[in-house]
C-alpha cells in the first residue's frame, strides 16, 4: 500500500468507514509561552467555530486558484467562520461559479470520464464549503465588499449547510480539522491546504482535496454511501453494536458505510508541465519496538517505540503519525524524555486508522535527527476458530510516519508462556523473564516499510534453503484439519520455492524466514515473516477446484516472491504496487511452469482464468479490464468494480510480464530481472524506474510496450486465417495473415426519431488504438509425421487427420494486419496463435469458427455505422458453419455443435433486429424477433431474454405502446445494461411515473449515459 498518499487513494479497496473525529489530548508540551491547556482551548475552538454572518462579502468575477482547480466564480456571497489563531481559513459560498479543472494526463482524464462520462472538470457549482490555508487568498477573499441585503432565507440556508458540513463524515476524511490546528501553529507544511465540499448542477456533491505534504496532493473524488435495505441495515448495526461492545468501531453509525470513488489524483504540475510531488517533514529510518502482551484471551497491548526520524524539511513542529486507532496513545516524549503534547483522531477506515499530531516544542532544522518514544495501550487481537488468534490489523499496531517508511526495526515481544508467537527477522535473544513470562528479540538491518507478528498456538517444523532456516508454524485449528501428507507439501513448497527464487533471483539476504498460517481472509509477506491463510492452505479437494481456489503451492510461492518482489524491490507510490503483485504472481507462475509440472487440467494457477476475469461487463457496457491501467493500483476498487483490482494488477500485470520475458527469451529476462534485484537493493523505484532499468540492462526501447500494456487499457482482439499449400522437395508452405482490432464500447443517450417519437442510440467507442500496437505471439502448429506415431485405435484418433507431432514458434505481429509465411519439413494439420493464453490479447481462429467470426465482422460494421454491410455479413453468418474441420481434441458432440449454432444464430438474429430498428424498419425487427424464438429451439432466446426484452420495449416505445414497454422493463433492473434505463426512462415519462423516471435517470447517468433529451423537452 502507498504508506503516505493521501488515504482516499488506496483504501477504496474495502467499506470505508467514516467517523467522527474524536480528538483527545494529554502531555504537557511545558514551554512557558503555549502549555498544553492553550492548545486544548485551540481544539475546542476548532470544533465549536460557526459562520459569522455580518462578515459575509459580496464577490463577482473572481477567479480562485485552488491549486490545480479553477474555481470561477461569476457572482455570490462569501461567509467566513470564526478566526482560528490570526484569521479565518474556513467559509461558505452561495452563488454561481464554476469549478474547472484540466487533467494532466491521459490516465487521469480517463478516470474523470469515468466516474463523470467528461474527461475535464467544468461543473456549474451554487453552494460550497471548504478551508483555504493560503494566507494571502484568504484575506484578498474576505478583505472585499461587505454583502448587503441578505435575506433571512439565505442566512439560515448558509448557517444549515456549514453546520451540515461540519457533522459529515467527509470532513473527517479530509482532515479538516487537523488542517485549521496546524495552520493556527503556522505550520509552513500546511501551506496551500485546501479541501472543498461542493455541490454541482450536474454532478451532485464531491470533494476536492489540495494535501502538501501528500506525494499527489491533488485528489477529487465522492464518498458513496453503502446502499442497504432496511433489513441490511438492521443487520449491520446489530453487528456494529457487537464490535463496539468489545471497544472496537466506536463511533460508527450504518450512515458512515461506503465507498470513496478516486475521479482523480495527480501531483501538482511545474510550469513546464513536470509533476512536482510533496512529501512528509518527517521520515523514520529505524523502529525500537517494546510490546507486552496480556493473558488471553484479551491479549491487551502495551507497546513503546522509539521513532528515529530524519526532519526534512524545516518550518513545522508537528509530527504526523499513523496507527489503528483500536490503541490509545497514553504518553508521548522527546529523546531527553520530556513530555509533549499530542492528539489522536478516530479515522475514517473500517481497519480504523487514526492519526496521532505530536507537536514539539520548537521547529527543529532539517538534517538533524530527532527521536519520539510514544507510549500505547489497546486490544488488538481477535480470538478466532478454536484456539486461534489473529492480529486484527498487521501493520499498524504500533505508530508509523513518513512518505516512504523504509526502516530498520529493533523489536522485543513478552507474552504468556501458554500460547507461541511467531515474527521475523534475526533472532537476537529468547527466554523466560523472572515471572515466567516468554520474551524475544528480533532485528532486521535492511530497511523495510513494516514489521509484525503472530500470536497461538501453533504446531511448528523446520527446514533449511541453501544457508536460511525455513520455520513452518501451522496453527492448530488447521493442524487438525489437514493431513500429514498436506503438511510436508507446505514446508516442501516454502523451501522448494525460496531455493527456486535464489538460483532465479538472487540470494535471500536472511539467515531465517518464518511462516505461519492464520485464520484470516488473505495471506501476507512482510520481509522474514510470511502469513497463509488457513482456508487456502486446505487439503486439495473437488469442491477446493469447483469453486476456484487457487492451488496453495502457488499461492506459497507468491507470498515467498514477494521478499524480492516488494521488499529487495520495493514500490514508490500506489501506482508503483502493481510490481510488487505482478512480478510475485509472474514469478509463482515460472515455479509453477519449472516445479509443478504433470498436475494435470485441474490445476488452477496464479492467472487461471484471466480472460474471463478482464473480459466480463459491467452494465454500462465496459468490460473489468477498461477500468483503468496497471498504474492504478488500488484505485482500481470502487463503486464500479470490486473485482477489477485483482483482475487487472495480479492476473494481466503478470500475463505483461510474461509477455515481455517471452519476447526477451526466459533465460535472458530473468538474468535481466536478476542484475535488476541487485541493482535495486532495498530502495523504492517507481514504474518509470521499472520499465527504464530493464531497456537499460537489455538495450530495448520499451516505451511502446509499456505505453499499450501498463500505461494503457484495451485487450486486442486478434482475428487470423491461413492456408497450407504442398511445394517442393518435400516442404509444405504456410501462409496467412492476422488482424487486429481494438476493443470497444457502447455509450448510450436518448434522441429524438425523424418522426418526433424517442429511441435510444448508441456510440461506439474504441478503447485503444491498434496501428502501433506489437505482440510476439507464441505459435504452435500440429503437423504429420510420417515416421511419428501411428493411429491411435483406442482412442480412435488418426494421425493423418489430426496430426501426430507439434512444432511451436513466435510470430511477431505488428499493427492493424500482419502477414505469415514459413515452410516445414512436415505436412501441417492446424495452426493456433496463443492456443495457451499467454499473451493479453484475444485469439479467434476465422478458419476453423466460419459463423462465430462472421459475427464478430457484423458487430464491428454495425458499430462502424456501416448498416448495410452488416446486414449483409450477418446473413451470411446465417448460412455458414459454426465450426469447420477436425476437431483437434475439442468436446464437439453433435448435440453440443447444435446448441453453440443455435446460440450463435439468436444472436445474430437478435443484432439484426437491432439493426433494423436503427435503419427505422420495426416491422422487419419484429419478424426477426419472432424468427429469434422459432429457431433457436427456445435455448437461445431465453439466453438472451434481457437483451430481448430491451428491443421489444424499443418496439413499443416507436408504437407509442409506453404501458407495454413499462411492463416490460420495470422488472429485474439489475440485466439488460444501461440501455434498459434509458428505455425505462422514457416509458416512465411517458406514463407519468416520476419516482421511477428520477431512479431510471440517476442510474444511467451513473452509468455514463445521456438521458439530457428527456430533461430539456421535461
Amino acid at each position: 500500500m502507498d504508506r503516505e498518499c493521501f488515504r482516499m487513494n488506496w483504501r477504496a479497496a474495502t467499506i470505508v468507514t467514516l467517523l467522527g473525529v474524536a480528538l483527545a489530548g494529554v502531555g504537557s508540551a511545558e514551554s512557558p509561552d503555549q502549555p498544553s491547556a492553550d492548545f486544548e482551548r485551540l481544539w475546542q475552538k476548532i470544533a465549536a467555530t460557526e459562520l459569522e454572518l455580518d462578515r459575509a462579502v459580496e464577490i463577482r468575477n473572481l477567479n480562485l486558484d485552488t491549486g490545480m482547480a479553477l474555481f470561477k466564480i461569476e457572482e455570490g456571497v462569501f461567509i467566513p467562520a470564526a478566526p482560528i489563531g490570526e484569521r479565518s481559513v474556513e467559509m461558505m459560498f452561495q452563488g454561481k461559479a464554476r469549478l474547472v479543472l484540466e487533467p494532466p494526463d491521459d490516465i487521469e482524464a480517463g478516470q474523470l470520464e469515468l466516474f463523470t462520462d467528461k474527461p475535464r472538470l467544468d461543473e456549474a457549482i451554487s453552494e460550497a464549503a471548504f478551508v483555504l490555508t493560503v494566507d494571502a487568498a484568504s484575506d484578498s477573499l474576505l478583505g472585499r465588499t461587505a454583502a448587503s441585503g441578505l435575506d433571512e432565507a439565505a442566512l439560515g440556508r448558509a448557517q444549515e449547510i456549514f453546520r451540515d458540513w461540519k457533522e459529515r463524515p467527509e470532513r473527517s476524511l479530509l482532515g479538516v480539522e487537523a488542517a485549521i490546528f496546524r495552520d493556527a501553529l503556522n505550520d509552513r507544511m500546511i501551506q496551500g491546504y485546501f479541501a472543498g465540499w461542493f455541490r454541482g448542477e450536474e454532478l451532485g456533491e464531491f470533494l476536492y482535496l489540495v494535501q502538501p505534504g501528500s506525494a499527489e496532493q491533488v485528489t477529487l473524488g465522492r464518498f458513496t454511501a453503502l446502499e442497504a435495505t432496511e433489513k441490511e441495515e438492521r443487520k449491520l448495526s446489530r453487528m456494529l453494536h457487537r464490535q463496539q461492545r468489545k471497544g472496537r468501531l466506536i463511533g460508527v453509525s450504518t450512515a458512515n458505510l461506503g465507498l470513496w470513488d478516486t475521479w482523480l489524483s495527480t501531483a501538482r504540475r511545474g510550469e513546464g508541465g513536470e509533476a512536482m510531488p510533496g512529501r512528509q517533514a518527517f521520515e523514520p529510518k529505524h523502529y525500537e519496538l517494546e510490546l507486552s502482551l496480556g493473558d488471553p484471551p484479551q491479549l491487551e497491548m502495551r507497546g513503546k517505540v522509539r521513532l528515529h526520524l530524519d526532519v526534512l524539511a524545516p518550518g513545522t513542529r508537528v509530527v504526523p503519525l499513523e496507527m489503528h486507532s483500536d490503541l490509545r496513545v497514553q504518553r508521548v516524549t522527546d529523546a531527553a524524555g520530556k513530555e509533549l503534547y499530542f492528539t489522536q483522531s478516530r479515522d475514517v477506515e473500517l481497519d480504523q486508522m487514526s492519526e496521532v499530531l505530536v507537536v514539539l516544542p520548537e521547529s527543529p532544522p532539517a538534517g538533524e535527527p530527532l527521536v519520539l518514544a510514544v507510549e500505547y495501550s489497546g486490544r488488538l487481537i481477535d480470538k478466532v476458530t478454536g484456539k486461534g488468534f489473529a492480529l486484527r490489523n498487521t501493520t499498524h499496531w504500533y505508530p508509523h510516519a513518513g512518505t516512504d517508511d523504509l526502516a530498520t526495526y529493533d523489536v522485543t515481544f513478552e507474552w504468556p508462556a501458554k500460547l507461541d508467537l511467531a515474527c521475523g527477522g534475526q533472532r537476537v535473544d529468547s527466554g523466560r523473564s523472572a515471572d515466567g513470562r516468554r520474551f524475544e528479540r528480533r532485528r532486521i538491518d535492511h530497511p523495510t516499510f513494516a514489521y509484525s507478528f503472530e500470536v497461538g498456538k501453533f504446531q511448528t517444523w523446520t527446514g533449511r534453503a541453501g544457508e536460511v532456516d525455513v520455520t513452518l508454524a501451522i496453527d492448530v485449528t488447521l493442524a487438525k484439519l489437514i493431513n500429514k501428507k498436506s503438511r510436508e507439501e507446505l514446508l516442501a513448497t516454502v523451501v522448494d520455492s525460496l531455493t527456486y527464487f535464489e538460483e532465479t533471483l538472487g540470494p535471500y539476504p536472511l539467515s531465517e524466514l518464518t511462516v505461519v498460517t492464520v485464520d484470516r481472509g488473505y495471506s501476507q509477506s512482510l520481509f522474514g515473516f510470511m502469513t497463509l491463510a488457513s482456508a487456502n492452505m486446505m487439503d486439495t479437494s473437488l469442491f477446493t477446484v469447483l469453486v476456484g481456489l487457487q492451488d496453495r503451492r502457488t499461492v506459497v510461492a507468491h507470498e515467498v516472491a514477494h521478499q524480492w518482489w516488494g521488499h529487495q524491490v520495493a514500490w514508490q507510490s500506489y501506482r508503483d504496487q502493481w510490481i510488487s503483485e505482478a512480478m510475485a504472481n509472474y514469478s509463482a507462475m515460472l515455479y509453477a511452469r519449472h516445479r509443478l509440472q504433470g498436475d494435470g487440467p485441474v490445476f488452477i494457477g496464479p492467472t487461471s482464468g484471466w480472460q474471463a476475469a478482464l473480459t466480463d461487463f459491467l452494465e454500462d457496457g465496459r468490460t473489468i479490464e477498461s477500468i483503468g491501467p496497471l498504474v492504478l493500483g488500488e484505485r482500481l476498487l470502487s463503486s464500479r468494480s470490486d473485482s477489477a483490482y485483482e483482475a487487472i494488477v495480479y492476473k494481466k500485470g503478470a500475463i505483461v510480464v510474461d509477455m515481455l520475458s517471452r519476447a526477451y527469451g526466459e533465460e535472458v529476462f530473468g538474468e535481466i530481472l536478476r542484475k535488476m534485484v541487485a541493482a535495486v537493493s532495498f530502495r523504492q523505484i517507481s514504474t518509470e524506474t521499472f520499465v527504464d532499468l530493464i531497456g537499460r540492462i537489455s538495450g530495448a526501447d520499451l516505451s511502446g510496450f509499456a505505453q499499450q500494456f501498463i500505461y494503457g487499457t484495451g485487450l486486442p482482439s486478434v482475428y487470423y486465417h491461413y492456408e497450407f499449400s504442398k511445394v517442393g522437395d518435400g516442404k509444405w508452405l504456410v501462409e496467412g495473415a492476422a488482424r487486429q482490432r481494438s476493443p470497444y464500447r457502447y455509450r448510450h443517450e436518448v434522441i429524438k426519431r425523424g418522426d418526433g417519437g424517442w429511441d435510444v442510440a448508441r456510440q461506439r467507442l474504441d478503447q485503444t488504438e491498434v496501428s502501433d500496437s506489437k505482440l510476439v505471439v507464441p505459435v504452435q502448429i500440429a503437423v504429420f509425421n510420417p515416421d511419428g506415431p501411428k493411429r491411435d485405435k483406442k482412442r480412435g484418433i488418426d494421425p493423418q487427420v489430426t496430426g501426430n507431432g507439434t512444432i511451436k514458434g513466435r510470430l511477431a505481429l505488428s499493427g492493424e494486419s500482419s502477414r505469415f509465411r514459413f515452410e516445414l519439413d512436415y505436412e501441417p494439420k492446424e495452426l493456433w496463435l496463443d492456443r495457451d493464453a499467454q499473451v493479453f490479447g484475444q485469439f479467434y481462429n476465422e478458419k476453423r469458427f466460419p459463423k462465430r467470426m462472421l459475427y464478430y465482422q457484423g458487430l464491428a460494421l454495425a458499430g462502424g455505422g456501416d448498416l448495410a454491410a452488416a446486414e449483409s455479413i450477418y446473413r451470411q453468418a446465417l448460412a455458414a458453419e459454426a465450426f469447420d474441420g477436425p476437431s483437434f481434441g475439442l468436446t464437439l458432440k453433435p448435440k453440443e455443435l447444435a446448441r453453440q449454432s443455435d446460440r450463435l444464430d439468436a444472436r445474430v438474429r437478435l443484432q439484426l433486429a437491432r439493426l433494423y430498428l436503427d435503419q427505422g424498419r420495426p416491422a422487419d425487427a419484429r419478424a426477426t424477433l419472432e424468427q429469434l424464438g422459432k429457431h433457436s429451439g427456445g435455448a437461445g432466446r431465453n439466453y438472451l431474454a434481457p437483451w430481448v426484452r430491451n428491443l421489444e420495449a424499443r418496439l413499443a416505445i416507436h408504437s407509442n405502446d409506453f404501458e407495454r414497454a413499462l411492463k416490460l422493463l420495470r422488472k429485474k433492473l439489475e440485466r439488460g445494461g444501461t440501455e434498459r434505463l434509458l428505455l425505462l426512462a422514457i416509458a416512465a415519462r411517458e406514463t407519468g411515473n416520476d419516482n421511477l423516471y428520477e431512479t431510471a435517470v440517476t442510474l444511467a447517468g451513473s452509468q455514463g449515459a445521456d438521458a439530457s433529451a428527456l430533461e430539456e423537452v421535461g
